[in-house]
């Protein structure tokens, strides 16, 4: 009987211990909350990028500022054009930098744009004569350098006068300004600049005047010669002498 008894006060605690609650172990913990996603962050990370895209973003231009662009970008094309094809000694392939109206705002966008890229390309082309000319004057072929020699030089103009000669080397595809002066001191206010470009393609320029074309099948040359002074007003006159070194 009393072992009867002890297994009736036994059962009670059994059954009491097993309806207690089990707190959660730190695992468990752990695993619960990084599986909650946390929102707050990813909207932070969406506002933040948000903020800094409006802040990149570019303001739409005013038809003034999309003008004003537009001639800017013409007017350094025209230039680039000038300067190419000078050197080249030929014309090059460009578009057309005019537009039939100034007042639609799409159409000035477009041409902006082309004529961004044209201007670019232009400069890439500059850029590589550039560096063919300084390879024929490192390492020259026959006809890629002329000796110049200018004399009996007379400038009609506001201010004529008789230019003192001159003397100098050119290399295929080179353009540079030298100035006709009256005489060699110092200070002379008495002067001309004479644009005088070598063209890839053998001819000698003046101030945008052709004078001649000068191969290498010949080792010195000799004319008479006028061009335009640099304001186009006046004239410049006098002897060409050329000597293609070997």
């Amino acid at each position: 009987m009393r072992i009867i008894r002890t297994g009736f006060v036994l059962i009670p605690l059994l059954l009491a211990a097993c309806s207690l609650p089990t707190k959660p172990t730190s695992s468990d913990s752990t695993a619960n909350e990084v599986g909650i996603p946390n929102n707050t962050e990813a909207e932070q990370t969406s506002e933040t990028q948000s903020i800094q895209e409006d802040k990149t973003a570019k303001p739409e231009l005013s038809n003034q500022e999309l003008l004003a662009q537009y001639q800017s970008l013409k007017t350094l094309a025209e230039q680039n054009i000038q300067e190419l094809e000078s050197r080249l000694g030929r014309t090059i392939n460009k578009p057309s930098l005019s537009i039939p109206s100034t007042n639609d705002i799409a159409l000035l966008k477009s041409k902006v744009s082309e004529l961004q890229s044209f201007t670019s390309e232009l400069t890439t082309q500059i850029v590589a004569l550039d560096k063919r000319v300084m390879e024929r004057r490192d390492q020259p072929k026959k006809g890629d350098q002329l000796q110049v020699h200018l004399s009996a030089l007379e400038v009609n103009n506001q201010a004529s006068f008789k230019a003192q000669p001159l003397v100098g080397n050119w290399i295929r595809g080179e353009s540079r300004v030298v100035r006709l002066n009256e005489n060699f001191l110092m200070g002379n206010a008495t002067s001309e600049p004479l644009n005088l470009t070598y063209t890839e393609t053998y001819q000698i320029i003046m101030n945008e005047k052709l004078i001649g074309t000068f191969g290498p099948n010949r080792d010195k040359y000799e004319l008479e010669f006028d061009a335009p002074t640099s304001d186009q007003k006046g004239q410049i006159i006098g002897t060409l002498k050329i000597r293609v070194p070997d």
